[in-house]
Formats: structure tokens, C-alpha cells, sequence
């Protein structure tokens, strides 16, 4: 069993010579080592190669042969079986032409009759492993390829499956939004109305008792953040839904910082907060005027609700290489690291609470967030426990419009 098995694993060679006896003592001197299959001319080695190419290795020809030599043989065999490789036989005075054909590639190598077996052995061996190497390459090479093939394949399946995942997604969401929008305003008109009807209620206030007016008074302050809810829900809609349209222009900063802080003047005051506002003329950049007063409101409000009494609230700009930089800072609790992470999510809570007993919808600081991208700005805080927060907003400066 042993014996016929290495007989089928023997490495095919083809000799070609045009004399008999040459093929004969080839055969002999071989035939143990590899299978050998004998051809007296170039055509009839063609015709066998046609039968056998993927089974032979090695070709070995004699360089001088009548109608077709060793060298024009193997330009064909070149062309039809490349990994088929090629050693010629020739005599000294033929040396420079096969020299001229290894150097085109037509030929493995050479050797000169009369040629030594174990000589001769050794070189088929590595024409051999040459053989097996350049098979074994292109096999990888093809299974590569075709590994490759499927891989894009499926690469653009699931591009397609995404591509329409998202378009789903997408319409889900413009569903979602038109939804919310539409829950919103139903929502807002009968609170409108039910804080109208109380308006009208207070005209007989001196016939309520004191449990009935402290009533009333809660009454508006639920209907008073509901609707302080619903607006920042309408916002947030908005901004998703890119239903609100930019209108980026050149601005002063400076002017849009004072004026955001003389409209929380009054509201700092009844809690004896002090608004602190350092900012120099002709800081400029690229903003929405609506959407950074909206901003610059969110956070001075969220400054002013979880402040102390007799704190103070520095706001500021300043700038910072190609930017200018909005600081709002106060003197508040601070935030942890837990409170850092959903800092800027949809209706979060974080471990302080507003000191004055404000009413917080945990959507503000979403929208700032919102906003700053919508501008191509950055916002983000800078913040230790019991040390207070600075708020940062930072916009590429520009020139004067």
C-alpha cells in the first residue's frame, strides 16, 4: 500500500530529445524518482502537455532539435503553462543563447551535456519546489480573491440593509417628531385656557378661604411648568426635525452677552445674586442671534437656579487661539463625575437641586447642546464638587461683517 501510494505521489517530468537513446537512458536513470514521461520532438511534447499539464512539473528539452529547438519549444510552453518550469540541455557552443533565454524568462536552467545525475537531480528538485511554490501561490492568490469576492459581496448586502434600516429609522423619526409637535400644541391651548379661567376665577379671591388661594397659586405654578416644558419640548422638536432655520451671521458677542445677562438682572436680584459681565467690544463670531440668546438664557437661568443667596455669577468672553470662548460660572455645588456624564441628555436629574425651589425640565442644557452643534460650536463644562461649574461656548472668531 505504502509503495503505491509514493508511486502516485511522484513529481511528473517530461524529457524531450530528438535521440532514442538519450530518452531511453533519461528514463532509466530517473524513473525512480519521478514519473517520467518521454517525447522525441517539440510537437509531440506539446501534444502531451495538452493531455498532462496539470499533472507535469518539469520540462527538460534538449536545446538542439530539428524543426524546433529547446529554447522556441519552452517560449510556447511559457505562454500555455507558466508555472510549468522549464530546464534545457545544450552544449558549450550554445551557452550565450540560453543565457539570452533565462534572462527573457523562457528558461529555469541550463545544463550542459554531457550532463552528471546527481547534478541534474538536484536541479529538477528545485525546479520542483519552484513548481509547488508558484501552484501554492496562485492558489492562495485565487482563494484570496475569491474570499475577498464574497466578503464585498456581503459587505454590500449589509450596506443595503443599513442604507434602508437608517431610511426606516429616519422616517420613524420625522413620524416621531411630527407626532410630538402635534401632542405639544394640543397640549399648550387648554392649558391657556384652564390658566385663563383661574385669571377669572381671582376676581372673587376675597371669598376664598386661604386653603383655596394657596390652591389657586399651585394650580398656576403646575400649569406655569407644563408649559415651560412643552415649549422646550417644542424646541427640541424643532431642532430635530431641522424645522427652524439658521440664520448665521457675523455678531458681536459682546452686545449678545449683555443683553442676555440685563434680562436676568431682575431675577438674579430677588435671590441677592450679583451678575458679574466682562467682555471687551468687537469680540466677533458666526452665530444664529436667536439661537445663542437661547444659550446664553439656558445657562444663566441654570447658573441663577442652583445658586445661593449672596453668590455671584461671572460671565465672560475670552479668547482662545482661533476661538472666543463664552464662560458662564458660578458659585453653586458643583458637579460630580456621575452628574458630568448626562450632563447635556434629554430630561436628566442631577444630585443638586435648584435652591430657590425652581422648577428644572431637565431639557435645557440638551438644547444648548443642540444649538452650539447646529453652529458648528463646542460647549462643555468645567466643574468640582462644592467649587462650582463654568459653562464654556466656543465659536471660530471672525472678522468685523
Amino acid at each position: 500500500m505504502d509503495s503505491v501510494q509514493a508511486k502516485k505521489d511522484k513529481p511528473t517530468v517530461l524529457y524531450v530529445d530528438d535521440e532514442q537513446q538519450n530518452l531511453v537512458s533519461f528514463r532509466a536513470g530517473f524513473r525512480k524518482v519521478y514519473k517520467v514521461l518521454i517525447a522525441n520532438s517539440g510537437d509531440e511534447a506539446l501534444e502531451i502537455l495538452k493531455e498532462e499539464s496539470d499533472n507535469i512539473s518539469v520540462v527538460i528539452s534538449d536545446q538542439r532539435m530539428p524543426k524546433m529547438t529547446g529554447v522556441e519549444l519552452f517560449e510556447q510552453v511559457r505562454g500555455l503553462y507558466p508555472d510549468i518550469m522549464r530546464i534545457v540541455l545544450t552544449g558549450y557552443s550554445d551557452v550565450q543563447d540560453i543565457i539570452n533565454a533565462i534572462s527573457k524568462g523562457e528558461v529555469y536552467r541550463y545544463i550542459t551535456k554531457p550532463w552528471n545525475r546527481d547534478e541534474l537531480m538536484v536541479t529538477i528538485d528545485n525546479a520542483i519546489e519552484a513548481y509547488s511554490l508558484k501552484v501554492e501561490n496562485r492558489r492562495l492568490f485565487s482563494s484570496l480573491q475569491e474570499a475577498n469576492e464574497h466578503l464585498e459581496e456581503k459587505v454590500k448586502k449589509r450596506t443595503k440593509a443599513l442604507q434602508r434600516q437608517n431610511e426606516e429609522l429616519i422616517e420613524l423619526d420625522g413620524e416621531k417628531n411630527h407626532l410630538i409637535g402635534i401632542v405639544a400644541h394640543d397640549l399648550k391651548s387648554p392649558l391657556s385656557q384652564i390658566d385663563g379661567l383661574i385669571e377669572l376665577m381671582k376676581f372673587d379671591m376675597e371669598t376664598f378661604s386661604s386653603e383655596q388661594k394657596e390652591y389657586v397659586d399651585l394650580i398656576q405654578l403646575s400649569i406655569k411648568k407644563q408649559e415651560e416644558l412643552i415649549s422646550q419640548i417644542l424646541d427640541l422638536n424643532a431642532l430635530d426635525s431641522k424645522a427652524s432655520n439658521l440664520n448665521l451671521k457675523v455678531h458681536d458677542l459682546s452686545s449678545l452677552v449683555k443683553d442676555a445677562a440685563e434680562r436676568f438682572e431682575l431675577t438674579a436680584e430677588k435671590k441677592k445674586i450679583k451678575l458679574e459681565v466682562s467682555v471687551e467690544e468687537n469680540q466677533f463670531a458666526k452665530v444664529d442671534e436667536t439661537y445663542f440668546g437661547q444659550i446664553l438664557q439656558n445657562l444663566i437661568s441654570n447658573a441663577v437656579k442652583f445658586s445661593e443667596e449672596d453668590k455671584k455669577i461671572y460671565i465672560s468672553i475670552q479668547p482662545d487661539e482661533d476661538s472666543y470662548q463664552v464662560h458662564v460660572k458660578d458659585e453653586g455645588p458643583g458637579l460630580n463625575e456621575n452628574d458630568k456624564k448626562k450632563l447635556f441628555g434629554r430630561f436628566q436629574k442631577l444630585s443638586a437641586r435648584p435652591t430657590g425651589g425652581e422648577h428644572s425640565t431637565g431639557l435645557g442644557l440638551s438644547i444648548v447642546k443642540k444649538m452650539v452643534e447646529d453652529m458648528e460650536g463646542k460647549v462643555w463644562c468645567e466643574s468640582e464638587v462644592d467649587k462650582g461649574a463654568d459653562f464654556i461656548v466656543s465659536f471660530k472668531q471672525e472678522t468685523e461683517a
